[in-house]
């Protein structure tokens, strides 16, 4: 049975498309979980309308219909998915298999539950496999897949039965099978993740479809699903709503599709300004609408921090992936004459790729990015690269052991040029009598290093005495050709830089700048301004003076870019509080780590490994206070204010040109 959110009123599926129930449970149930199918499918886009790819799901467009056929509400339907998860993994990493990830999937799930009731729609799918689901698009119905006697296919996830037919192990593999439970030791396996081994007991899945009018593959997996409310701006299409951009709609191929009534006149800006978008309804001009305009951005980044720091905290567990795709927003039914901007709700929708890298006989908790991808704007540099090779390590102390933990110090020689922050893990392999054993440390600086030597010290390990006793007896010695690998440490300062990327692109780019370059302006910025470092002067006014000696960055940055209208900067200056706007930057610059003494964060590293979140917890509060500064541009006329404030000031001038 679907527990749902109170029903709104009946909603009509876009011309071309219909609801397909996802469970042939809930096909004559009054309230169905169906998946939105255009019936003749794009030619890019296919049948499904993607909302999502995310590393292990894909995210459709659904919707809850009634008996009588009509949408109640519509959602997000993540569906697990591991396809290509095993190649793009780390090498060698155990933690990563399929009951790792089903645990994560739970996990994230009861924490979207308790941090978003009103959105989240608790089917049980989120923490028990449900049957392998395909779509009948001629029929508007589910199909899974069973045998002449109405023996379904289910997700194999017992071992015996996996390793018996000489086929890896659920629990332990990202690889999946379809079998038969009542077929016992006769099952045979049908591979259902790309590039799954194959033996004499598995047959392909086209063989259990047929081989014509194939129905639609929705969750072929039997992977775990997430069912929420739908919130249909994109990051970028809510943030470019603001400025002034219209919007169209769902992208799905060549189409757009608008679902409510409230989001329908989105398409046409100026006229959104007259229906109730905004507070002011365009009637004051450039003044008020750069000051609704900040307020409404400045309230979008404060959710999104919220957010990732509400995350953090109770999984103890960064992201390493947030960019644009991680966050979409909806607007909620607005009263009459109320401005419906203002009722915006922010969703983080991308799980975690950070996977707590288990080091052996250690507490200590390192994070690694779960799927290398390419560049991105939005992520450091070099996220997830790791240096190994092979080199000579020499042991200068064992520590006796305190507590049951040992510490061992000694040198790394290499012929490698490396480059390791203090933070980074430093992962060596020595072979002792007694066997080999796993160091995990860091490198730390020391005076009279020659070229290629790195002194490292380890972390407390948890070391057998026998291994201990080898140790220390091997104190002095080289061991040649020893490998080594070094980990970069990642952790919630890497989210930080990726919401300071987000917050330029929310706050600084317009139809004129793009975010690459204004994401240089900013950090250019930030770096000019730690060269101008002085306890004594903040950060803000420091800034300030900066823009008044280079025009360039009042271009670039200056309060004109909140909105996608020409204005220059001296008319966005004119319009705007300029001591509120060096503050907005001042909120901004701590969010990049490592650039000088303003930012929060000073490598990617650097969080405490038992509070996550507190990297967030500085910038969060500085934003919130803009969030609150920014209300008096609301309630009260700027612009009346800096008439009066003209006034009084010529008044001055004429008083003391008189004087003199």
């Amino acid at each position: 049975m679907v527990t749902a959110a109170a029903a709104e009123p009946s909603r009509k599926l876009p011309d071309g498309y219909r609801a397909i129930p996802i469970s042939m449970a809930d096909k004559d149930a009054p309230l169905r979980v169906c998946a939105v199918v255009r019936q003749t499918p794009d030619p890019a886009a296919g049948h499904f309308v993607t909302l999502a790819d995310l590393h292990d799901a894909l995210v459709y467009l659904g919707c809850i219909v009634d008996a009588a056929g009509s949408v109640r509400e519509w959602l997000e339907i993540a569906v697990q998915n591991v396809d290509g998860l095993a190649a793009s993994l780390p090498t060698n990493r155990e933690a990563f298999s399929n009951h790792a990830l089903d645990e994560r999937w739970k996990a994230a799930a009861e924490n979207r539950r308790s941090l978003a009731t009103d959105s989240f729609v608790s089917t049980g799918w989120e923490s028990k496999h449900p049957l392998p689901c395909f779509l009948d698009v001629g029929a508007g119905a589910p199909l899974h897949p069973a045998d002449a006697d109405g023996n379904p296919w289910q997700l194999c996830q017992e071992d015996a039965p996996l390793t018996a037919a000489a086929l890896p192990a659920y629990s332990t593999s990202l690889y999946r099978y379809l079998h038969q439970p009542s077929a016992g030791e006769h099952s045979t396996f049908i591979p259902v993740v790309a590039g799954a081994p194959q033996g004499p007991r598995t047959k392909p899945l086209q063989d259990l479809l047929g081989k014509t009018q194939a129905p639609l593959p929705f969750n072929p997996q039997g992977g775990l699903m997430t069912v929420s409310s739908l919130f249909p701006f994109t990051f970028e299409d809510y943030v470019d709503l603001l400025g002034g951009k219209p919007w169209k709609g769902i992208e799905h191929g060549r189409k757009h599709l608008v679902l409510d009534t409230i989001y329908r006149g989105l398409d046409d800006w100026n006229q959104a300004l007259q229906d109730g978008a905004h507070l002011f309804a365009g009637g004051r001009g450039h003044h008020g609408h750069l000051a609704e305009t900040y307020h409404l951005k400045l309230q979008l980044l404060v959710d999104m921090v919220r957010q990732v720091r509400t995350a953090v905290q109770a999984r103890q567990l960064p992201f390493l992936n947030l960019d644009k795709d991680s966050f979409r927003v909806r607007l909620g039914d607005a009263g009459a004459g109320l401005p419906y901007l203002w009722t915006a709700r922010t969703h983080l929708i991308k799980p975690s790729h950070a996977f707590a890298l288990p080091v052996e006989s250690s507490d200590f908790r390192y994070f690694i990015h779960g799927r290398p991808s390419g560049p991105s704007i939005y992520l450091p540099a070099g996220l997830g690269d790791s240096l190994p090779g092979n080199g000579t390590v020499r042991l200068r102390k064992v520590q006796p052991p305190e507590g049951g933990r040992t510490v061992v110090e000694g040198t790394l020689v290499t012929q490698e040029k490396l480059q390791a922050s203090t933070n980074d893990l430093l992962w060596l392999r020595l072979s002792l009598p007694s066997g080999r054993v796993d160091l995990y440390g860091h490198i730390y600086p020391a005076e009279g290093s020659a070229q290629g030597e790195l002194r490292f010290r380890t972390v407390p390990q948890r070391l057998s005495d026998e291994i201990v006793k080898g140790l220390t007896a091997a104190e002095g010695v080289s061991f040649a050709r020893s490998p080594f690998e070094i980990v970069p440490l990642l952790s919630t300062p890497c989210d930080l830089y990726s919401l300071g990327v987000l917050a330029v692109r929310t706050l600084l780019v317009d139809q004129e700048a793009s975010l690459a370059i204004s994401l240089d302006e900013t950090l250019s910025l930030a770096r000019q301004a730690a060269a101008d470092y002085s306890p004594d002067v903040a950060l803000g006014l420091r800034i300030r003076a900066i823009f008044e000696k280079d025009e360039r960055y009042r271009n670039a940055l200056g309060p004109h870019r909140l909105i996608r209208q020409p204005l220059s900067f001296e008319q966005g200056f004119a319009a705007f509080p300029a001591a509120l706007w060096y503050d907005t930057l001042a909120a901004i610059v701590p969010f990049f780590p490592g650039i000088g003494r303003d930012s929060v964060c000073q490598d990617f590293g650097d969080a405490p490994c038992l509070a996550l979140e507190n990297a967030f917890d500085a910038p969060l509060d500085a934003l919130e206070k803009l969030l609150l500064r920014s209300r008096s541009l609301i309630v009260i006329d700027w612009n009346a204010n800096r008439e009066v404030h003209n006034a009084i000031q010529s008044y001055l001038d004429r008083n003391k040109s008189l004087a003199g």
